[in-house]
């Protein structure tokens, strides 16, 4: 576990959860399934990850806001819309936010004043339940954002230039074109999120990665190719329901490889670029904005689906 007791908010002597809450130190809450994640990853890859970069995250809060404990307020080991493979434990959008709901509102009772939620799974179904999390406490006076909807919008509004470091940190200018063009659709296991399991949690990644085959290119049909093509001058984002109809022609894939992109490239020192100079700038900005500084949190993308979520239960 990458957790001491001490760190826990259900360890606390009750007494303390008292100054805790006058403090006003943030809170973290973790919500990720247990998922299958390639023969490279753990099931647990989502969770180690999110720790991982919140502990980050954590130290350089301590350094902008004054030192303060890390404390983590729950850890929710469920989550929705997971992909094919053994071993996994997931639940539909309305079982989510039930877990949800719970844990908010035993943070509500206690008068915490500050939450950060945090994920590695990228389900929008997912993201909704956790987004429905932070606006109940915010509507009960509560400072909170959910952190990753921040790395979704990296990969789903792709820019380039943003990644151009990466041509220094790979064999050479062809692999690194490689590499750009697959980045899009790079969601789940693959070049960026091995890499920063490289970088935080390199305990839980298996040499295996080095040998694995890139995932096949992956493509709309051709009639939804069409069909994005008339509508993306009517609105502006069509791109997510085209990343959307890639993901799911992704898992349709035989032999399903349960990965995308090309995992055996990535290293640690990119994961540190991709933590370290992409994420957490934009996470440490993000939170001190909402907690401290009254700011608006980010919204889970993909909000058209939102409306479909409780209608069908979180399941596609």
């Amino acid at each position: 576990m990458s957790f001491d007791v001490q760190e826990q908010l259900i360890f606390k002597p009750h007494h303390t959860l008292v100054e805790i809450a006058r403090e006003g130190w943030p809170v973290h809450v973790f919500v990720n399934p247990i998922e299958y994640h390639g023969p490279h990853l753990s099931l647990g890859n989502d969770r180690i990850l999110s720790e991982r970069v919140a502990q980050k995250l954590h130290r350089r809060l301590s350094e902008s806001r004054g030192e303060m404990p890390f404390i983590v307020g729950g850890n929710i080991d469920f989550g929705s819309d997971l992909c094919p493979g053994k071993g996994n434990v997931g639940v539909n959008y309305n079982q989510l936010s039930m877990m949800i709901d719970k844990v908010v509102d035993s943070l509500i009772e206690l008068d915490i004043k500050r939450v950060i939620f945090h994920s590695f799974h990228g389900s929008p179904f997912h993201n909704h339940a956790i987004n429905a999390g932070v606006k109940r406490l915010q509507n009960s006076g509560i400072a909170a954002i959910s952190v990753f909807p921040i790395t979704i919008d990296l990969i789903v509004n792709f820019e380039a230039e943003l990644y151009q470091p990466l041509e220094a940190l790979l064999p050479s200018t062809v692999v690194y074109e490689q590499v750009l063009k697959s980045l899009p659709d790079d969601t789940h296991a693959g070049f960026f999120e091995t890499s920063v399991a490289l970088y935080v949690a390199p305990e839980t990644v298996s040499e295996e990665y080095k040998h694995l085959s890139p995932c096949p290119e992956l493509e709309s049909h051709p009639l939804l190719a069409e069909f994005f093509d008339r509508v993306h001058p009517l609105w502006k984002n069509v791109h997510e329901l085209e990343h959307g109809a890639k993901a799911l022609a992704w898992t349709r894939l035989e032999p399903f490889p349960g990965y995308t992109g090309i995992p055996s490239l990535a290293t640690a020192e990119i994961g540190r670029f991709y933590v370290e100079d992409l994420i957490l700038p934009r996470y440490h900005a993000a939170v001190d904005d909402v907690l401290w500084r009254g700011g608006v949190a980010p919204k889970a993308p993909f909000a058209w689906s939102k409306p479909l979520s409780k209608l069908i239960g979180g399941r596609i």
